[in-house]
């Protein structure tokens, strides 16, 4: 008796539910019987309202969860057929700039030979830039095969003034800039032409300019004025042009001591150089 008075204390609660849910079940169970609603029933679909609601709700978020993967989903795909899109684009943007410039660069050759048809051209890339505090040179992918020797002259597209070939092997050439501090090449100057010296130097080199000497007590020397080669002595082509006098240095007494050099050709630009190999000289 006692033990089942302590379990009634303990699950008295528990027991009512279940004597109440039991109670209901059979009070719904004989009104269905009837065919009639009872308050038994009443009461029951009432505790199941909020139920249905819960779930009707809980429907509705799985929906909605559904809804935004799906969009999600939609929206990535989209993303990865958008970034395909520009990557083509891209491409066919390159593939339109590369022709571009090839069509310049060939427009630019056909140029070069119509304008000195007595000119041998051998085109050729650059490929090499050796770093060195004494030099400036340049590699190039022609050499002994392509019919290039050592003292040929080298310009760019616009007929500016490169340097000149000072070694050659199978497939390739090394050669001298026209700022290099070992480069000589005969000059004219100004309007009236007067003879005078282009030399290279190790400081002017540093910055990228070379030097215009062995000056005439005739010859004037403005800053902006243009220098061409001379074609004396037979290496180098007459008329090329080689850069524009960026200063003038005086003596004491007023006379024209050196002039410095800016070169025509963007040396730090060029990809792409022009061998003579061939021309008629001029006396």
């Amino acid at each position: 008796m006692n033990k089942f008075k302590d379990f009634t204390k303990k699950n008295g609660i528990r027991l009512g539910i279940v004597v109440v849910v039991v109670a209901l079940i059979s009070g719904l169970a004989a009104s269905a019987s009837k065919g009639n609603v009872g308050a038994a029933e009443n009461a029951a679909a009432s505790l199941t309202i909020p139920v249905k609601q819960g779930g009707t709700g809980f429907v509705a978020w799985l929906e909605g969860i559904y809804g935004y993967m799906f969009k999600y989903d939609s929206l990535a795909a989209e993303n990865e057929e958008l970034k395909v899109q520009l990557a083509e684009a891209e491409i066919e943007l390159r593939e339109a700039e590369n022709a571009k410039n090839e069509n310049e660069r060939l427009r630019e050759l056909l140029n070069l030979r119509e304008k000195h048809k007595d000119f041998v051209f051998e085109s050729a890339n650059i490929i090499d830039r050796p770093a060195s505090n004494w030099s400036e040179t340049y590699t190039i992918s022609k050499g002994e095969e392509s019919g290039i020797v050592v003292g040929n002259c080298v310009i760019d597209s616009s007929y500016n003034l490169v340097g000149q070939v000072i070694e050659v092997g199978s497939g390739w050439a090394t050669v001298r800039s026209v700022i290099d501090a070992d480069m000589r090449v005969g000059a004219l100057v100004g309007e009236g032409g007067n003879a005078a010296m282009i030399v290279g130097d190790f400081a002017l080199m540093q910055s990228g300019e070379t030097k215009l000497t062995y000056l005439t007590q005739e010859t004037q020397v403005l800053e902006g004025d243009v220098l061409i080669t001379s074609g004396k002595g037979g290496a180098f082509p007459r008329g090329l042009s080689i850069g524009t006098v960026s200063s003038v240095k005086t003596e004491a007494g007023g006379q024209v001591e050196y002039a410095t050099v800016t070169p025509s050709c963007e040396l730090g630009a060029l990809s792409e150089v022009f061998v003579i190999k061939a021309f008629d000289v001029v006396e």
